[in-house]
């Protein structure tokens, strides 16, 4: 008899949980998510759109400073690697001179 009321609590509980869980999902529901996702859509697009702009002012100022050359971005942003590597390699003491014995 103690198996047969443990055996209909837990299907009783499993009928209550899975009422709970099976909600009918709603047209509002969708349009939710939908308006969110288009919200983040508009917002890089604003944002993509700010920095083209930020962008182009900045070649407008460096054009009516420098020409026409000024549109294009200057090459000083990156370093030169080899002219690093000469003066590292020309300031870094010498080891052969301290480690040759003396005679």
């Amino acid at each position: 008899m103690q198996d047969f009321l443990n055996r209909k609590r837990k299907l009783d509980m499993n009928v209550a949980d899975d009422s709970k869980l099976q909600n009918p999902s709603t047209s509002s529901e969708k349009k939710s998510e939908e308006s969110v996702e288009k919200d983040k859509r508009q917002e890089q697009y604003e944002k993509a759109k700010k920095a083209l702009l930020f962008d182009a002012k900045r070649a407008k100022e460096r054009a009516e400073l420098v020409g026409p050359q000024g549109y294009l971005k200057p090459k000083s942003l990156s370093t030169n690697k080899q002219f690093l590597k000469r003066i590292i390699e020309s300031t870094v003491p010498r080891r052969k001179n301290k480690e040759q014995p003396p005679e």
